[in-house]
């Protein structure tokens, strides 16, 4: 969605600004990096000397020998120092991967519900692993090397032309025919890279959901249905890496051809060069040899190229996420002695305005009160909630916190005063077992789970207690215990929703909500005096009523 805002160039500062803390180490891989290039340049620069001294007859068998052990000390200086940059730009560029995992990370779990009502699991779970990794080798095989190459190339380039004018023109030529080419590869390799990873993104997707929900599945016999889903993105996942195939093997067997045509170009012109006394024979082998240089880091740009456009495909969708805007806060934290909630001329929906949730919705809690919220599923009491914890905003009129507007508070402080059990929390989902205090099992049953939220919440110190369907999984026993808890803070504001009515206090101010609008509220007595939909609940439900 930021392709046509932000360019590569953003993307790659992004990217590098994780690499700041560690400028130090990158700094003594470079100086590493540096003297590789150097020592790589020295070897055939003594190997031409080498030659031409023998061919011209002034070598003795001491200065061969002498000859021999420089160029090795110098072969030996290449992979001392390689491996030595080669380990800190691992070590450094795991670091880095884990400061942009944890970035991220932090990040999502600070964006706004919206983001995650429009996100698939699978694709965020991608976002933060997988698109992670393949910045790893961007990091340790393509920043600094590249560097080195680029080095590489320019000093050889240099050297040649002490050497010879012609040859080293004609290699120029050659190199800049190849460097047009992959440039005109570099947009359809984008293509292919971003088409493959969001197939990937797709297929993490689907295989957490099917996973996720596999008692559905086989409840309702739909495995082969989603076994086709699978395979249809199975197949969009084949076909984006056979397409990256078909793309990367034009482009690397090309790049080869030119290595030998290159070759012969400069033996037949490097000959005639030193038939005519412009070359010796000690320089044209090391040209070979520079030529040989050249294309190694060509050759390898294959492969870098195939790992830059990995990278760039997952860090633009890491920038993605990364330049969503977080949670909008202000500044009031909430009073703990509030007196009034109240909700004002609410009009919500999740989509467009044709499908309203709530409808002029009016409400005021004070401070102290026990609400009991009824009414069917998808008449809006859920969505009451999310609202007042600051989930989502309304579309039209406003909240009120003791008469100053919800948004103007900082989220944080109402989300810490607000105790909140819900019919499952994941989070929440294992219980300590009283045999063994350092061991976890898993919960048995989600009744199990429901105890464990209900406790873990209630240990909370708050100021409101919500309870959205917390109690539907817990036999009567239990939720009496719940009921028994809830007369005891009585300083607490308590809002419960529910189908079931167990948990009703003679004093509970009871609201039926009824296709997103307040039909009825009144407290039990007054409530079942009137024929109204409360008595038809209450009607529905006495067998299980207890007062």
């Amino acid at each position: 969605m930021y392709r046509n805002q932000f360019t590569d160039k953003n993307i790659l500062f992004w990217l590098l600004s994780f690499a700041k803390p560690y400028k130090a180490f990158i700094f003594v891989a470079f100086f590493a990096m540096v003297v590789v290039a150097i020592f790589e340049l020295l070897v055939p620069i003594n190997i031409k000397e080498v030659v031409d001294n023998i061919v011209e007859s002034k070598s003795t068998y001491e200065n061969i020998k002498n000859s021999s052990f420089k160029i090795l000390g110098l072969i030996v200086g290449v992979f001392i120092f390689s491996s030595t940059f080669s380990y800190i730009l691992n070590i450094t560029g795991q670091k880095i991967m884990k400061n942009i995992r944890d970035d991220v990370f932090d990040h999502v779990l600070n964006l706004p519900q919206q983001f995650f009502d429009k996100q698939s699991v699978g694709r965020i779970t991608t976002r933060v692993t997988n698109d992670v990794n393949a910045l790893n080798e961007f990091y340790t095989n393509v920043l600094v090397q590249f560097v080195k190459d680029l080095l590489v190339i320019v000093g050889v380039i240099y050297v040649m032309f002490q050497y010879n004018y012609n040859l080293t023109f004609s290699i120029i030529l050659i190199t800049i025919f190849i460097i047009v080419f992959a440039f005109l590869y570099r947009k359809r390799l984008r293509r292919v890279y971003t088409k493959l990873r969001l197939t990937i993104s797709k297929l993490n997707s689907f295989i957490n959901e099917s996973i996720r929900g596999i008692r559905l599945l086989k409840i309702y016999n739909k495995s082969d249905e989603n076994l086709n889903r699978f395979k249809s993105l199975s197949n969009e996942n084949f076909s984006a890496n056979m397409e990256q195939m078909y793309t990367f093997a034009v482009y690397r067997p090309f790049i080869e051809f030119m290595s030998v045509f290159s070759t012969a170009t400069i033996v037949w012109i490097g000959g005639r060069e030193i038939v005519s006394n412009n070359l010796s024979v000690g320089e044209l082998l090391a040209i070979l040899f520079f030529l040989r240089m050249i294309f190694r880091p060509i050759l390898d740009l294959a492969d870098k190229y195939d790992i830059l456009q990995s990278a760039l495909a997952a860090s633009e969708n890491l920038f993605n996420i990364a330049k969503v805007d977080r949670e909008k806060f202000g500044n009031i934290e909430f009073p703990r002695n509030f007196q009034c909630i109240e909700f004002k001329n609410i009009w919500f929906s999740y989509g467009g305005e044709e499908n309203w949730v709530l409808k002029n919705f009016n409400l005021k809690i004070n401070k102290g009160d026990s609400i009991l919220m009824l009414g069917s599923t998808g008449s809006g009491k859920t969505t009451i909630m999310n609202l007042l914890l600051g989930f989502y905003t309304p579309k039209k009129g406003e909240i009120l916190i003791d008469g100053i507007e919800l948004e103007k508070y900082n989220f944080n402080s109402i989300r810490e005063n607000f105790s909140v059990i819900m019919q499952d929390t994941a989070l929440f989902n294992i219980v300590i077992d009283d045999e063994n205090i350092n061991s976890f099992d898993a919960l048995r049953s989600v009744g199990e789970k429901q105890i464990r939220n209900v406790k873990q919440t209630l240990e909370k110190p708050f100021h409101v207690i919500i309870l959205d369907e917390a109690t539907s999984n817990l036999d009567l026993d239990l939720e009496k215990d719940v009921k028994d808890y809830l007369d005891k803070v009585k300083d607490k504001t308590s809002i419960l929703i529910a189908h079931r009515l167990n948990l009703i206090k003679d004093n509970d101010k009871i609201i039926i909500l009824s296709n997103g609008k307040l039909i009825e509220t009144g407290t039990h007595d007054e409530l079942i005096q009137k024929d109204s939909e409360y008595s038809k609940i209450f009607k529905f439900n006495q067998q299980f009523y207890e007062i």
